[in-house]
Order: C-alpha cells, then structure tokens, then sequence
C-alpha cells in the first residue's frame, strides 16, 4: 500500500510539472507576442461644432446687363461685316454697311406707298361724306313727308339714325385711313434717313456676342444683324427649381466659380428671382448681378459659370472630413481615439455635405478626436500612436 501512495505521488508530482511547464511556455510566448506587437500610425482630427449652410451649385453663362441686337433701319444686301463675335466696339463705330442704292429704291418705295395713302384717304373721305350727305337729305326728305302726313313718327327716327350710322362709319374710316397715313409718313422717314446713310453704327460700346448676319444677305428692316452687350455690368441668369427658388431672397449672397476654378470664385448677389414658375418644368430663373468692379478681370460675356445657391438656414452642427468616415454595408462608423491610446469603432448618423466635409447627427461628440489617416487598417481596439 505504501509503494502505491509513492507510485502515485510521483505520477501526479510529474504530470503537475508538465503543466506548470506549459503554461510558463504559452504565457512566454504570449508576453513574447505582445512585447514584439508595435502600435500602428494615425492622424486625428477634432470634432469641433461649426456653422453649417446647405448650398447647391447652379450653371448659366455670363451675359450684359445691357445687351442689345443691332438691326438697320431699312432693308438692303449685306456688302460689308467690320466686326467678329468677340470684338469690342465703341458707340457710333460702324460695324456693318448695306447696298446704298436697294435702301434708295426702299426710299422710293415707301414715298411711293405714301402717295397712294394719300390719295385712298382723299378718295374715302369723299365717299363717306356723299354717304353722309344722301343720309342727311334722306331724313329732311321724311321729316317733311311727315309734316304731310304721308310719313310716320317712327319713319323720322329711323331716318335720323341713319344719319348718325352714317357719320359714325365715315368717323371711323377716316381715323382708320389717318392710322395708315402716319404710319406711312413714319415708314418713309425712315427709309429716306436709313437711305441717306447705308453704314450701320454700334448703339452703344460694348462686346459683340453674336453675328447674325453675312455677306450678301439680303436683310429687311429690323433684322438683327449683330448682338452687343456692355462689359461693365454683368449677370447671369440661373434656372432652378421652385422650390429653392421660393426661399431665396433678394440680395442673398451667392459665390461664382467661372468655369469651374477652384479658388476663382467671386462674390455676387441675388437681383431677382421670377416668383412664377413653369407649370410645365416646375422651374424658376434667378438672376445674379455683381457689386462695382466685383466681377472685373474674373468673368466675361459668353463666360460658363457655375453659381453656389445658398438652400437651406444656418445651423450649427459637428462637421468632420468626408474622408475619416467608413462605410461597412449599410453601417456607417468612425474611429473614435480613446485616452488609453486605443481606438473604438463608432457608429455614426451622417447628415448633409460640405465641400469636403460632411454633417454628424448622431454617435459623436464634440471635442472627441476622430481618426482621419490610416483607419482603414484599424480594427476595434487597436492601440495607435498619433503621427
């Protein structure tokens, strides 16, 4: 009996050392591990609390305050165009000439029509004061049959109504042939002015934005021939839905980027919005004008811009970089760099973008510092050393 209690205190002293010795191998190997694990590189950013102001970016191009189309005063072909789509101008410099002798034969033309109207209003004037006249002796023929009794009361009331019918109708196609006469005398004015001086002049100095017209094209009276607008004032018209529109006022601040430039924008403000929106489209038009010299060197006519709308109140909010959040299915999470130099994994609500920056509803505060370099190779807990 003794030699199995000294058999089995020896097994059990021999299987109670190979344990110990294992659990002193694993825990070294452990500690090992951990002693070689190194801390990974980071970059954090601070949450911090901002204002916050919803906008949207609308396109149009830049266009003249003032702007005209150019158009001769009579018709004639086309001999000379002395100006190209981008040319500048100055008031009363010419910028196209027409055949002289077909603006002479419209000269005649228009004296021709003149005299003709003349003579039609001559003609209905006669004609209606004969009607008049018969219409007149008509009624003393009457009034007298009925002193004679062979006419009646009713007979004498028709017969001066005729008389007032007939004084009427020669009063309104009198006024009628005196419209026509003005306008003729107005016609060939004009015709005998434009006759005179076939050189089309710049209405006022500006930028020419469009041609119309070319060389031997025959233009009629009131054809525009050129389109100029004037440097010093400019706006753009922007489309936008009515229910942006709605909420924008006049005189709101708004930022264009011309053709896109990053850090080209200038500043410009709402002139008017047309509160009457398209049934059809559903769309409103804004248009943007610049204080004094605000635009100058920066935009110029026939310019593609693109014009930042202010869409919503300001509010302040947490914003972070749209780079430092991750998107794991439909999770959206940040890391989050603790006081123990671990980070956590932090689900987050995100709202509305800025620029680079994007709206924090929920899941973060401020003043936490968020991890916004190298988080793609964190996991849950991981220790991090700030580079």
């Amino acid at each position: 009996m003794t030699m199995k209690k000294k058999y089995f205190s020896l097994v059990l002293f021999i299987f109670a050392s190979l344990y110990f010795s294992q659990v002193t191998f694993f825990a070294k190997g452990e500690e090992k591990a951990i002693g070689n694990s190194s801390a990974k590189n980071v970059k954090t950013i601070t949450a911090t609390v901002s204002d916050f102001q919803m906008t949207k970016d609308f396109s149009g191009f830049v266009s003249g305050v003032r702007q005209a189309d150019v158009s001769p005063k009579a018709g004639g072909y086309v001999i000379k165009l002395l100006k190209e789509e981008g040319d500048t101008v100055q008031i009363g410099e010419a910028i196209a000439i027409l055949d002289g002798s077909e603006l002479s034969a419209m000269d005649q033309s228009a004296l021709m029509s003149l005299n003709a109207i003349q003579k039609t209003l001559k003609d209905t004037k006669d004609f209606y004061d004969q009607k008049v006249d018969e219409a007149q002796a008509a009624l003393e023929k009457t009034k007298s049959e009925h002193s004679s009794g062979n006419a009646s009361s009713q007979d004498v009331k028709l017969a001066k109504e005729a008389v007032e019918s007939a004084k009427r109708m020669r009063d309104l196609e009198n006024a009628g042939s005196q419209a026509n006469m003005a306008a003729a005398q107005g016609g060939e004015l004009v015709a005998h002015i434009a006759a005179k001086n076939a050189i089309v002049t710049a209405p006022f100095s500006g930028t020419i934005i469009k041609k119309y017209a070319s060389v031997g094209l025959f233009i009629a009276p009131g054809t525009p021939l050129y389109a100029i607008a004037s440097p010093d004032n400019v706006e753009i018209a922007i489309s936008l839905p009515g229910s942006i529109s709605e909420n924008l006022s006049k005189g709101e601040s708004v930022l264009v980027g011309p053709g896109g430039q990053p850090g080209k924008a200038v500043s410009g403000y709402v002139f008017s919005v047309a509160q009457a929106v398209g049934a059809s489209t559903q769309q409103s038009v804004a248009r943007i004008r610049f204080a004094d010299g605000e635009s100058d060197q920066a935009l110029f006519i026939g310019q593609y811009v693109s014009v930042t709308v202010p869409v919503a109140n300001q509010r302040a909010v947490i914003l972070i970089p749209e780079k430092a959040i991750l998107r794991e299915y439909d999770n959206i999470f940040v890391f989050v760099l603790k006081n123990n130099g671990m980070v956590q994994k932090t689900k987050i609500t995100i709202g509305e973008s800025s620029g680079d920056l994007r709206e924090v509803l929920s899941g973060i505060t401020a003043g936490e510092r968020i991890v916004s370099e190298g988080q793609y190779a964190l996991q849950d807990g991981d220790v991090v050393v700030e580079k």
